[in-house]
């Protein structure tokens, strides 16, 4: 089985991302190829493959992770459960300066752009 992730968004660094791919009862993956790093998830059966950084900067834009596992249903890989935060802006909007009104000075600032998800799930 092959699972592919490439980041579209160039605007955003996403952190922390893992996919997890649940497994069939009873048995254990063998992981042929791997971007970042996989480990087994005993709480709940499955396969969580992980990647510190996706940026459009370097290699890390795309990855795959191809294993082989027992087993025919192909159902049982479902939902796959992906988790992450990000950095930037999904829309390219940012905020280049701010003034207060009535005065000429600009007040110092700072922007943290972060994308969040509660839940996200490839079924």
């Amino acid at each position: 089985m092959s699972i592919e992730y490439e980041l579209e968004t160039e605007a955003i660094t996403l952190y922390d991302l893992v996919i997890s791919i649940p497994l069939p009862d009873g048995s254990y993956p063998t992981v042929s190829s791997h971007s970042g790093e996989w480990s087994l998830d005993a709480s709940s059966h499955s396969l969580a493959w992980s990647v510190p950084r996706v940026s459009s900067e370097d290699d890390t834009k795309s990855g795959s992770l191809i294993f082989s596992v027992g087993g025919v249903d192909t159902g049982v890989f479902f939902p796959v459960e992906v988790s992450f935060v990000g950095q930037g802006s999904l829309a390219g909007v940012g905020v280049e300066r701010v003034e207060k009104i009535g005065e000429g000075d600009a007040p110092e600032f700072s922007v943290d752009a972060i994308v969040g998800v509660d839940e996200y799930l490839v079924v």
